[in-house]
């Protein structure tokens, strides 16, 4: 009878034991999970957030939008947090969009990236873009388009390898590693909203440990991408009398320093398929001219980020074996403005 008793009260006791660790469990039909965040501020000086959030409808999924006005961006969140039927769940944000009065003032910006690398409930990998629009009407201009799914914004980021390379995604993560870099600035996608289609991408705005320096178009984008190593395949470039898609591509970049003045070669390799041609061009007189376009289109970005001191391209990053640490810090003033570039395209046919 004792022994009875004692094994009722073990399993009582494993019982409460186990159980113990659900008592604080939101059940995932009682939650709300927007996707997008959208951050703006009011003239008064009060944020705004938006939040963009999926919601099922006859076997659809739409979405809605919800906003809250507050003295910081937390209390923005709480608000809508307190006024929501359900528990809000900010986990699953995927896009950040932040408007261009607030992304173009470096030290909102600032303030806006480290708070988002501090929070714990908003994801650091989720990407940041930002809009020159009302960043509501941005988030609104879903529910307008005939048979977009609610995930439709951040599905524009991730349209998968080789099917739209111009459009890249830059996290959170790498806008904040950018405020301390002394060696490499970033690139962050600036969108707007679309007639036809959910969002346009309009090229991408160049920013200096957060401060604006310059807004490249998406053709210059891509090719600043390249020199930081990144494939450009599946590129698509017209010369007017033919097309060619960049089937792959890959750069050496070789640096130097003599006298305290740096110098790079840099040899960029880019195989490509003709899609289609004029009558009578040959295929030199396609290399011969898409080598000419890409060089020019590079001396160009270059002379823009050496006026601003601004480097887009990660130069700085491949002195590091013959500059010191504490003077590469002074890298963007005294020797990016300063650095020679013998850059070379070199274009095979597959």
């Amino acid at each position: 009878m004792k022994k009875n008793r004692l094994f009722k009260l073990s399993i009582v006791c494993m019982t409460i034991i186990l159980l113990s660790g659900c008592w604080d469990i939101k059940d995932i039909n009682k939650r709300t999970i927007p996707l997008v965040l959208g951050i703006s501020k009011e003239q008064g000086g009060q944020y705004k957030v938006t939040l963009q959030i999926p919601v099922l409808k006859n076997e659809s999924q739409v979405s809605k939008v919800v906003t809250g006005k507050g003295e910081s961006i937390t209390s923005a969140l709480g608000k809508i947090r307190t006024n929501s039927e359900n528990a809000v769940d900010y986990t699953q944000i995927r896009l950040i969009v932040v408007q261009n009065n607030l992304a173009h003032n470096q030290k909102e910006l600032s303030a806006i990236v480290k708070f988002l690398m501090g929070s714990e409930e908003i994801p650091s990998r989720s990407l940041i873009a930002i809009t020159d629009e009302n960043v509501e009407d941005v988030l609104s201009s879903i529910n307008d388009k005939l048979g977009v799914h609610a995930s439709s914004i951040y599905d524009f980021f991730n349209k998968g390898a080789d099917w739209a390379p111009e459009i890249f995604s830059t996290p959170v993560w790498e806008v904040y590693r950018s405020l301390f870099s002394s060696t490499k600035d970033i690139a962050v996608p600036v969108i707007r909203s679309g007639k036809n289609t959910v969002l346009i991408f309009e090229g991408s705005d160049i920013l200096k440990k957060g401060e604006l320096m310059d807004r490249f178009r998406p053709e210059e984008i891509q090719l600043i991408r390249v020199l930081q190593n990144k494939n450009e395949k599946g590129k698509i470039e017209s010369l007017g009398f033919a097309s060619i898609m960049v089937s792959n591509s890959s750069i050496r970049l070789t640096p130097s320093l003599k006298n305290n003045k740096p110098s790079l070669s840099s040899n960029l390799n880019i195989k490509i398929n003709v899609l289609e041609r004029n009558d009578g061009v040959t295929n030199k007189k396609i290399i011969e001219e898409l080598e000419r376009v890409i060089e020019k289109r590079f001396f160009q970005v270059l002379k823009r980020m050496q006026e601003s001191h601004a480097d887009i391209f990660g130069f700085g990053q491949e002195f590091q074996q013959f500059i010191s640490y504490n003077e590469l810090k002074n890298w963007r003033d005294e020797y990016f403005p300063e650095l020679k570039v013998n850059f070379e395209v070199e274009v095979n046919m597959e």
